[in-house]
């Protein structure tokens, strides 16, 4: 089962800001029990909500370093990761994607294992636990996020990431309905698609 699913900023924010990993949307689908549950009991909800969400943080930056490092290494400039215009369908290089662990305790109780998808100025990450099936892990995140993009209007809109929540959360339940990781070929794909398009046009 799929830990979480993250939408942040990647490098400075709009018009040069210094703020950095700036976290747009996140969706938690599990708790790490009996961890969670026994933080709750001692600190209360909030403090673990408040957790979390520092959790969250340190993921989207943890992101956003190996993706800006990958790039550098390319020796692309920085001109071709910036928003570009455009409704064409996205297309993802090398450096675009990656994975990464983070420790026990290193911001979660247990061992966790990050895959990341980068476009332009925009970070997906994901959250899997460590017996995740990494290959199906990333088959489905390069489909969410592709769908995600298109269907928003993302490089043209960029705002919708924050107004269209609802639809995000109705995408992410199609294809990782709580968090439960899909076998999809392309005509359940397209499937999926067209059930969402009709589902947000009502």
């Amino acid at each position: 089962m799929v830990y979480g699913f993250i939408i942040h900023t990647l490098g400075p924010g709009p018009n040069g800001s210094p703020k950095l990993s700036q976290v747009l949307y996140s969706r938690i689908f599990s708790c790490d029990l009996p961890d969670d549950k026994l933080q709750s009991e001692e600190y209360g909800l909030d403090k673990v909500r408040l957790r979390r969400k520092e959790r969250v943080a340190i993921v989207a930056r943890q992101t956003e370093s190996m993706c800006l490092l990958r790039r550098q290494v390319s020796g692309k400039p920085a001109s071709d990761y910036s928003v570009h215009l455009t409704d064409e369908s996205i297309l993802l290089q090398e450096e675009d994607v990656g994975v990464y662990s983070l420790g026990s305790g290193d911001p979660f109780p247990h061992e966790k294992i990050v895959l990341w998808v980068a476009v332009f100025s925009f970070g997906f990450s994901l959250i899997c636990n460590v017996q995740e099936n990494l290959t199906l892990a990333e088959s489905t995140l390069r489909m969410l996020v592709k769908y995600l993009v298109e269907s928003t209007k993302l490089l043209t809109h960029s705002s919708n990431i924050l107004l269209r929540a609802d639809m995000i959360e109705m995408s992410i339940d199609k294809f990782m309905p709580q968090g439960q990781l899909l076998f999809l070929n392309h005509q359940a794909v397209q499937a999926l698609e067209k059930e969402l398009s009709g589902s947000m046009t009502l």
